[in-house]
């Protein structure tokens, strides 16, 4: 009877469908939101590992000098700061030291952070009460069309950073909230609007005390990289700021502003990104109403929108990355509010589904254009990656090189760049103005600097290639061509060489 008992006592359960390892899950959502991340890295770095553009290949020559002993340098022996982004050099720099191949190292670490600015997209939306956003945000940011084509640069990992700090405050973690967005300027110098958005939201709307030893770390960190960089570099700040503004005065040249107007139009004429922009009108009435946390995050948004606009420097693809988290939280909170308002006139079961529904155009329209972007990677890539081996081995090691663009000619071939948009040579940068061409530059730069060889793509520069000064002295001697790019590649050699 007592076994009799015992079992009445403790009915047999049905086993469950989950595995008990889930079931003993302290935060299942968490688990499942980690799994996303590690799955997005995993296949985005499958299908975008050979990505490549030019740029980043200015800060890969500056970690590849720095591992080998010759400075925080792009020409040896050359102390001008041309990279924007300081910490993700050093991190190269030690990537470089443990034999790593870095375009390929920095394609990964750039998927990371993309997977990893989405879980804390998710984890920000659950600590604000919009976990419906958050699932929809983890999905969405993963594939955001702004994010892959910066790939190779800093900007994912630089977003991700200021997300993780964002999400440190949320948590009441001052001090670490401190430390991170110190990473994120020390990362890109615009990160410091981050920490003024935050400041401000720590004074006027929590109105708690002010944690002093989280500002002392936060300027501790930020001054010393300035402090080095002044007394290093001769100032505190890239010069390739100041080059961006002269940029945006050429007659070429388009204002970061009219560029975001022309990319959203670019957007609303593919009918499947449509409803990405009626999403997030709706996402931003929610956010005022009822999720204002989220102002936090679009006032980030805001304010590096309106620091690029006022800095009048020219538009480039990658300057609209930062903005993706604001864009995608605005579009998840209107996935949100939609399911929501469904869910209170029909049942909170359907609300979850509605979401879902939504979500399901808004992911394929960004799939589909995930998928063009990894085929129409720079087409210089190959290209010049074959012009700067041929000047690393046909050329003398002391040989000087001019050319338009210096990133992956120049991180090849090792030798002295002179950069005729003037990145590299800053002084260059002061001949774009209103009157002027990306080819007055090059003829003063040539004439300035005597490089030793010439890179040129045939016919973009006829008035340098019949300069006296170029016939006379300058000749042919190598050609490329290349089925992914439709234009030839001409090398010159100057001089007596």
């Amino acid at each position: 009877m007592a076994t009799q008992a015992g079992s009445l006592a403790r009915p047999h359960r049905r086993p469950s469908p989950l595995p008990a390892v889930l079931l003993r899950r302290p935060d299942l959502p968490n688990s499942l939101a980690l799994g996303w991340a590690v799955l997005v890295a995993a296949l985005l770095f499958w299908r975008f590992s050979a990505y490549g553009f030019d740029d980043p290949y200015i800060t890969y020559r500056y970690a590849d000098n720095l591992a080998h002993g010759l400075g925080f340098v792009y020409n040896s022996g050359e102390r001008v700061l041309s990279t924007t982004t300081p910490l993700y050099t050093l991190i190269l720099a030690l990537l470089r030291l443990a034999g790593a191949d870095l375009p390929l190292a920095s394609n990964a670490l750039g998927c990371i952070t993309i997977a990893i600015g989405g879980w804390a997209l998710w984890a920000l939306a659950r600590a604000w009460e919009a976990p419906v956003a958050g699932a929809a945000g983890l999905v969405l940011y993963s594939t955001f069309p702004l994010l892959m084509p910066t790939l190779g640069a800093e900007t994912t990992f630089y977003v991700a950073l200021i997300l993780l700090g964002i999400l440190a405050y949320e948590r009441e973690r001052p001090f670490a909230a401190a430390i991170v967005l110190a990473l994120a300027a020390l990362t890109r110098a615009d990160g410091v609007l981050v920490a003024g958005v935050v400041a401000l939201d720590c004074l006027l709307r929590r109105r708690r005390p002010v944690p002093w030893r989280a500002v002392g770390a936060y300027l501790l960190l930020v001054a010393a990289w300035f402090a080095f960089a002044w007394v290093y570099f001769g100032q505190p700040f890239p010069v390739t700021l100041a080059v961006k503004q002269h940029q945006g005065q050429l007659a070429v040249s388009q204002s970061f502003a009219r560029g975001f107007v022309q990319m959203l139009g670019a957007y609303w004429s593919r009918p499947l990104y449509r409803l990405h922009f009626v999403l997030a009108g709706l996402g931003l009435g929610y956010a005022l109403a009822r999720r204002p946390r989220f102002l936090l995050l679009l006032a980030w948004d805001l304010c590096y929108f309106v620091a690029y606009v006022a800095l009048g420097v020219t538009r480039y693809y990658w300057y609209y990355a930062p903005l993706a988290p604001g864009i995608v939280a605005l579009v998840s909170l209107g996935v949100a509010a939609t399911g929501e308002a469904i869910g209170r006139a029909t049942g909170p079961r359907y609300s979850a589904a509605v979401a879902a529904l939504l979500a399901l155009p808004l992911l394929a329209a960004q799939l589909s254009t995930l998928d063009a972007q990894r085929k129409t990677t720079d087409a210089r890539l190959e290209i010049y990656h074959t012009v700067g081996d041929w000047l690393r081995t046909s050329t003398p090691q002391e040989a000087s090189v001019g050319t338009l663009e210096v990133g992956i000619i120049g991180y090849y071939a090792q030798r002295r760049m002179i950069d005729f948009a003037g990145l590299i040579q800053p002084e260059t940068a002061l001949q774009l103005t209103k009157e002027t061409t990306y080819e007055d530059a090059a003829i003063w730069a040539v004439h300035h600097f005597r490089p030793d060889y010439l890179i040129l793509r045939d016919g973009l520069f006829t008035r340098l290639e019949r300069d006296p000064a170029v016939a006379r002295s300058c000749r042919r001697v190598k050609t490329w061509s290349d089925a992914a790019d439709p234009s030839v590649v001409v090398a010159y050699r100057c001089g007596s060489r």
